[in-house]
């Protein structure tokens, strides 16, 4: 849902009213203009939602193995093939070219969803007037079923709280702030702050390999999104496929693939912080290649050529032209990038050392002693930093501005 959310939602506030009121003024009704408008002019963002939510949920390997119970999955089924007694690498090989033809499959399946059709309502000229509102039959519903989503999130966040603040949840309820204490104690010295908790170190590590990690990750999302939709070049399709297969693999095969890959000379990175770097960059690089590319799908292409005739380079265009236009794009991929990077657990289990140990591993290291009160703290410590960190991100990168007159008649003094 996050997913699919951070995706689509530069491209409904793309979508141009002109055209909704256009409709409404041949006498359609808004279930119509919804139908026949909105909802054509949205499907950039509705095919690169479903195939990232679909990759997403083939290759998910941390919910499977918790929740699954006795119900096998290709993840995992990789997973124990490749770490479990039987260490099969044939099979794991064959698991995971079985995954790789259902990625292919969603690929080429949006592709042909999508068409050559024209998507774009972004040009040069002003854009004016106000987007209706839903219709009544389908706003109540939607309504409804996002106040159902939302409790049910604040109930889980509820719990993880309050699963901190008590000595033993379910056992023992007696309010206590010791878990806290314990992770993230710290005192005043002579030579500065001394931060004795047990959990500063992989925190101080997660934070700082995830603030590495989000802008590198926008940055070569949004050019690659920039080279597949603005230019043209031999083996293209292909090149936007491999851009995919990061998402599509599990990531504890890509752990695994990484030590191999990396623990011998020439390129010998494997218990550094590079490797945790390189593997969120292109681990999570396809959501913001698929939202810059959705929202560069609206973008009319005579912006561009505007600038080239008046003397402006590719580089220039795309930094002055094209990139305000996709703040909702640069905000998705760094939010995702961002919050994977503090909160992945599939890859990083096989990557991290004593010297660059991550949150996420911590914890798993935590639970595995029966430790859940400092393991629950620790993660309602993460949810609250990655809040915070989210919501500086929309400060900084803002709101697209897209230039629309709203044709309101000004107050009267």
């Amino acid at each position: 849902t996050p997913i699919a959310f951070l995706v689509l939602i530069g491209v409904v506030e793309g979508v141009s009213p002109s055209m909704e009121e256009a409709a409404q003024t041949l006498r359609a009704s808004k279930w119509q203009v919804f139908k026949t408008v909105s909802l054509p002019l949205m499907r950039p963002g509705l095919a690169n939602a479903f195939l990232l939510g679909f990759i997403e949920s083939m290759a998910d390997f941390g919910n499977p193995l918790v929740l699954g119970g006795n119900f096998d999955v290709l993840s995992t089924e990789i997973f124990f093939a490749i770490v479990g007694a039987q260490y099969d690498q044939g099979k794991a090989a064959v698991l995971a070219m079985v995954l790789l033809c259902f990625t292919l499959g969603a690929f080429y399946a949006q592709r042909f969803w999508l068409g050559k059709k024209s998507y774009t309502t972004v040009s040069g000229k002003g854009d004016s007037g106000v987007h209706p509102h839903m219709p009544r039959s389908l706003s109540i519903p939607v309504l409804v079923l996002a106040m159902i989503w939302a409790a049910f999130t604040i109930v889980v966040y509820a719990m993880i709280l309050y699963g901190s603040v008590v000595e033993l949840w379910g056992v023992n309820n007696t309010l206590t702030i010791k878990h806290y204490i314990t992770a993230f104690s710290f005192r005043f010295e002579d030579t500065g702050i001394r931060w004795s908790g047990a959990a500063w170190d992989s925190f101080w590590t997660t934070l700082k390999i995830a603030g590495i990690a989000a802008p590198l990750t926008a940055i070569v999302g949004l050019i690659t999104a920039y080279l597949l939709t603005r230019q043209n070049f031999v083996g293209k399709n292909a090149f936007e496929f491999g851009t995919m297969l990061s998402f599509a693999i599990p990531g504890t095969v890509i752990g695994v693939s990484y030590i191999l890959a990396f623990n011998v000379p020439p390129i010998e990175i494997t218990g550094t912080g590079v490797i945790l770097v390189v593997s969120f960059v292109f681990r999570n690089m396809p959501v913001g290649v698929r939202a810059g590319i959705a929202s560069m799908s609206q973008l009319d292409k005579s912006l561009d050529e505007s600038s080239l005739t008046l003397g402006a380079n590719s580089w220039q265009t795309f930094r002055r032209i094209i990139l305000p236009l996709l703040r909702p794009a640069i905000l998705a991929a760094l939010v995702y990038s961002f919050v994977r990077a503090m909160t992945a657990i599939s890859a990083v289990i096989f990557l991290v050392s004593a010297e660059y140990d991550m949150a996420t591993s911590y914890i798993i290291g935590r639970v595995e002693n029966n430790d859940y009160g400092l393991a629950i703290a620790y993660s309602t410590t993460l949810i609250f930093v990655m809040l915070s960190v989210v919501g500086l991100m929309r400060l900084i990168v803002g709101r697209t501005e897209i230039g629309r007159r709203t044709n309101q008649s000004p107050k009267n003094k």
